[in-house]
Order: structure tokens, then C-alpha cells, then sequence
């Protein structure tokens, strides 16, 4: 009897403790398995020892959640949340589904799920009644990065179906093709007094002048344009009201930013309260990317418990790295 090893085993403690320091790594599981000279089947269950301390209590929710999905297991979709004050993923799910996810948020309380203040998410349709139905009482928040990418995403397809009506050779085509990161700028960041040679116009022009000029293609992509510029600045500055009187005038813009203003207009106070709160879906979209990467190293991953432990061991390490810093 030693502490070395355990009682009828043959892979000493040490051992064990570098597996299990090595999986809170961004690592292939064979790939520790042939550092630490153990087979892969023992690192396995090293990993498997700690899906104990990830047991979720049913008594507590944050007063903040953030929901989302993440393609992973069999390139099926997960659903994840997480707290939106401390960026620690709260749990899991084996699929999205809605009646998955409304039995699972069921298991807390009434009292529990009452405390809950506010839920940020994307426009994914089925969300919103999925938060109504199991808290009551929590307001609901767009991610104002998904309104700012529809908006964008709408006026590219105008600028574009604008371009294709000019010969490639003419210079609205060009004012409309080369410059095109200049229209999903900020107006107010362009440059209006320095003048850049452009060598895809043969011309000295400033910022300011190349967007004035391209936009004159025609009155739809003027209007659209200003009306996509005036929303972003309503986000950028939280201005409710300013926002509001944006969606509600959905005239002589294109059909497409037409459409996903009659969207907003649906869920006008989901909207609104994302200038309202700070809260946002950017930590767990940066989650995600985490996940992506965990998945990419291990080559793909077949079991989804497996991928929820290395998931939260790695945001251990993360968490523990952040307050060794400060």
C-alpha cells in the first residue's frame, strides 16, 4: 500500500494528474494518451471521473441568461446558455428543440425561474415563446449584433443588385463594387477632408465623396442607405425612440430591409430593450468559437458527454487564468 498508486491499480497518481491537467488543454485525447504513455481508454476515464462536479443544481439561475446554439455531436445542433454577468456556461442540451428545452427549464421552480430578469437572444423565432412560457417575468433582448448584421445584410443585396444594372467599365459600377467595406462604415467615421488616390477609380477622392456618389446610383439605394445608416447609429447610442421611428418607417427602402423591419415591428420591445440593457449574445457567441475549436482539434466528436466536460474544463482553465491576472 502505497500513495503513489491506488489499491489494484498500475498507473501511478502522478500520471493521473497529468491527464487530467492535460484535458483542461486545447488537445486531442491520443494525443495526451501518447505523452503520458497511457492508452486512450485510460483518459477516457480520467476524464470521465469529472462529470461528478458538473451535476446542475435545480435550485439557482442567474438573473441574466443568454441563449444560443452551436452545431457540435453529429453535426446536430446544441442548445447552450450561459450567465450573462460572469460568462459561465450554466448547461448544455442534446438538441434544440423546443419542447427539449421547455421541459428542461420546467425542472427549476416557479420561484426560480420568476427570478429571472432578463434573456438575451438571436431572432431565432421559437425563442421568444420559449422564454414567456418559463420565465414569466424576464424581459426579452435581441442581440443588437444580429439587428446591425440584418440591416447590413439587406443594403449589401441592393448595392449589389444595383451594381449589375452598370456596364463593368462604368464608373458607378466601380464606385459601387470597389469601394464596398466604405457602405457598411459609419458616415460619421468616414473621412471628409483627406483625399486618397483610388486606383480602381483613377481618381483623388475622400471617403465621403466616393459613398455620396455611389449611393446617387439611384433614389432606393439613397434611401436605403441613410435609413440603414441612421439605425446603426440608434444602436450605437442606445437612442430608443430614434430607433422606434426607424422601424416604423419602412417607406421607399428596399424590400428586403422592408421585410426585417415588419420583423422587428413584431418583436418591437425585444428590440427596443436592446438599447435599453447592456446585455448581449457577444460572450456566448465567443463561447462558441471556444467550442468550434475544441471540436476542430479532436477531429470531430462522436460523444456529447464528452464534449460538455472538455467544454467546461477548458472554461475552468480560462476562469482561473483570468483571476491569476488581475
Amino acid at each position: 500500500s502505497t500513495t503513489l498508486v491506488n489499491k489494484y491499480c498500475f498507473i501511478s497518481n502522478q500520471a493521473k494528474h497529468k491527464v487530467q491537467m492535460a484535458l483542461t488543454e486545447d488537445r486531442a485525447m491520443t494525443s495526451i494518451a501518447t505523452e503520458t504513455n497511457v492508452s486512450a481508454n485510460t483518459v477516457q476515464r480520467q476524464l470521465n471521473a469529472f462529470d461528478e462536479y458538473f451535476r446542475h443544481n435545480f435550485n439557482y439561475l442567474p438573473l441574466h441568461l443568454a441563449f444560443d446554439e452551436f452545431r457540435g455531436v453529429g453535426h446536430q445542433l446544441h442548445f447552450i446558455y450561459l450567465d450573462s454577468d460572469n460568462h459561465q456556461i450554466q448547461q448544455i442540451l442534446p438538441d434544440h428543440n423546443k419542447n427539449t428545452i421547455i421541459k428542461y427549464f420546467k425542472k427549476f421552480s416557479l420561484l426560480t425561474r420568476q427570478r429571472v430578469k432578463t434573456v438575451s437572444v438571436d431572432l431565432n423565432s421559437y425563442y421568444p415563446d420559449i422564454i414567456r412560457k418559463v420565465f414569466p417575468k424576464a424581459q426579452i433582448i435581441v442581440d443588437r449584433f444580429h439587428l446591425v448584421q440584418m440591416v447590413n445584410r439587406s443594403f449589401n443585396q441592393l448595392r449589389i443588385q444595383t451594381m449589375k444594372r452598370y456596364e463593368k467599365h462604368s464608373m458607378t459600377y466601380r464606385l459601387l463594387k470597389s469601394p464596398w467595406k466604405l457602405y457598411l462604415k459609419s458616415y460619421d467615421d468616414l473621412e471628409k477632408t483627406k483625399v486618397f488616390y483610388n486606383r480602381h477609380l483613377r481618381d483623388r477622392l475622400t471617403e465621403e465623396h466616393i459613398i455620396t456618389d455611389g449611393i446617387q446610383a439611384s433614389p432606393l439605394l439613397t434611401n436605403t442607405y441613410w435609413s440603414t445608416q441612421g439605425f446603426r447609429k440608434a444602436i450605437k447610442e442606445h437612442d430608443g425612440p430614434s430607433l422606434k421611428e426607424i422601424i416604423n418607417d419602412d417607406q421607399d427602402v428596399c424590400e428586403a430591409l422592408s421585410t426585417n423591419y415588419r420583423t422587428f415591428r413584431e418583436h418591437l420591445q425585444a428590440v427596443l430593450n436592446a438599447t435599453k440593457y447592456h446585455y448581449s449574445n457577444g460572450p456566448l457567441e465567443g463561447v462558441n468559437r471556444k467550442i468550434k475549436q475544441i471540436i476542430r482539434t479532436s477531429y470531430g466528436v462522436r460523444n456529447y458527454h464528452n464534449l460538455v466536460i472538455r467544454i467546461k474544463l477548458q472554461q475552468m482553465t480560462i476562469k482561473k487564468r483570468k483571476n491569476q491576472a488581475k
